[in-house]
Formats: structure tokens, C-alpha cells, sequence
């Protein structure tokens, strides 16, 4: 008999990095970030746990999981999971095979929600120009980011937490603030850096967003490190941006509604 139970997060933990090992390609930044405030529940037999599924605070599914000997009873447990949590939709990553395969099963429409970039070349497009400077930012400097216009980040709690955990860096060009760029570790014991950027209005339509990705692209190759990014389905700059610096794309994300 299958039971669902709700757990915290941390009791998934090796559930989780088999789920996160059986993904061909790395895990998206967003998906994690929507994980680790949503709600877990553990999937469980009558002697043992073979499964899990998250739901983002939204109520969106976001994370589905089974153990290999349970794939046959997939679409069993995948029903019964929609209609007793009441979920209506899901954000599924287009290489996450068993997430992917039940949500069509079941779907009533779905669209690309997401674009992931899970390739690139080593080439650098851009250098930076002479006078950009580049720092970390730090908690002295969220005044000052907290005017700009929200594309710079979803809640002044996250921007707080990106800030403080040094995840940020400032360019800069006599005094002004030109742009911000990301890089974020995916996932704690993974090598593997999320990059993303935001433009200052006042500097956008000059070149600003590539040189911005170039180096922090540089950045993560220099370190030894893996840069991968996503953008908005709709987000177009965002796309030509990434692509302009060598990112190339595949994959994306999805949005199924039951």
C-alpha cells in the first residue's frame, strides 16, 4: 500500500541525491530555490520510503521522484498523488525523464515556461572595457541596489541573501553602477555556478549584458567551474544575451496544467 507523509526537507537528503544523479544534465537554479521553501512529502510503503514529490510554495509541483523498482506503478501513484494534494500544475525540466513522462500523461495543456542553457563554448565574446571595475557586493551596498527597478531581484529578502552570501558582484565605471551580475552555486557540494545579470536602465543597448556574462563566464571557466543559466520563455534580450556569449540551448522547461 502506498501512503504519502509530509517530511521536512532534510530527511529526503539521500533520496534526493539519487533523483538529483539520475538527471542527465544539472539542476536549474530556480528549481532549487523553489524546493527549498516548498513542501516535501515523503512517498512510503508498509516498510519502506521509495519516493518523494515537492510542491512549491505556490502549490506548483516541482520535484517527483521514484525509486527504480517502482516505475511500473508510476502513473498509479502520480494520479493519486494530483488528486489527493489537489496539485493543477507543474514545472518540470525537459530532461527530468520520469517527472516529464507523467506530467504528459496526465496533462491538460502545457507550454515552455523556461529556457535552459546547459551548454557553451569556451570562447570569451567580450573583455571588460577600460574603466569597468568589478567588486562583490556587500551589506553596505543594498541601499543603494534596493532603488533600482525590481529585474534586479524577485524580494528585498533575496536580495539581502545573495548580497550577504557574497553571490553578487557590482560593475562599475567612474562611480556609476553600469549592471550586477549572479554567480551562485546550484547546489553546495557541486562545482556547478548559476549566472545571470541585470543592466542599470541608464547603461542598457550598449553592450553591457554580454560583457557582464563574458566575465562572469571567464570567471567560473578560470575557477574550474561549470556555468549554466536559464532565462524566461518570453525573456528574448535574456536568450540573445546568453547566446551571443557562446550559451547554447537544448533544453527548457516546461509548464503542464492538470
Amino acid at each position: 500500500m502506498i501512503e504519502f507523509k509530509n517530511v521536512p526537507l532534510a530527511s529526503l537528503r539521500d533520496l534526493r541525491e539519487q533523483y538529483l544523479a539520475s538527471l542527465r544534465y544539472p539542476q536549474e537554479l530556480h528549481c532549487e530555490w523553489l524546493v527549498a521553501k516548498g513542501t516535501c512529502v515523503s512517498i512510503e510503503t508498509d516498510v519502506e520510503r521509495v519516493g518523494y514529490f515537492v510542491c512549491s510554495e505556490e502549490g506548483q509541483l516541482v520535484e517527483f521522484y521514484l525509486l527504480d523498482k517502482m516505475f511500473a506503478r508510476k502513473e498509479e501513484i502520480f494520479g493519486r498523488m494530483l488528486g489527493e494534494f489537489q496539485i493543477k500544475n507543474a514545472f518540470c525540466k525537459s530532461f527530468d525523464d520520469l517527472f516529464m513522462t507523467c506530467c504528459h500523461t496526465f496533462c491538460r495543456f502545457c507550454k515552455i515556461g523556461g529556457i535552459l542553457f546547459r551548454f557553451f563554448t569556451d570562447e570569451i565574446v567580450m573583455p571588460l572595457p577600460t574603466g569597468v571595475t568589478v567588486r562583490k557586493a556587500k551589506e553596505i551596498d543594498v541601499p543603494l541596489l534596493l532603488t533600482h527597478d525590481s529585474d534586479l531581484y524577485e524580494s528585498p529578502e533575496e536580495l539581502n541573501y545573495t548580497v550577504s552570501n557574497r553571490m553578487i558582484l557590482m560593475y562599475e565605471k567612474a562611480g556609476a553602477l553600469v549592471g550586477c551580475g549572479y554567480l551562485i552555486r546550484v547546489l553546495p557540494d557541486k562545482d556547478i555556478f548559476d549566472v545571470g545579470m541585470w543592466v542599470n536602465p541608464a547603461f542598457r543597448r550598449q553592450g553591457y549584458a554580454v560583457m557582464i556574462i563574458s566575465h562572469l563566464k571567464k570567471t567560473c571557466l578560470k575557477a574550474g567551474y561549470v556555468p549554466v543559466a536559464g532565462c524566461a520563455a518570453d525573456n528574448v534580450a535574456s536568450r540573445r544575451t546568453l547566446e551571443r556569449c557562446g550559451f547554447m540551448t537544448k533544453h527548457c522547461a516546461v509548464v503542464f496544467e492538470f
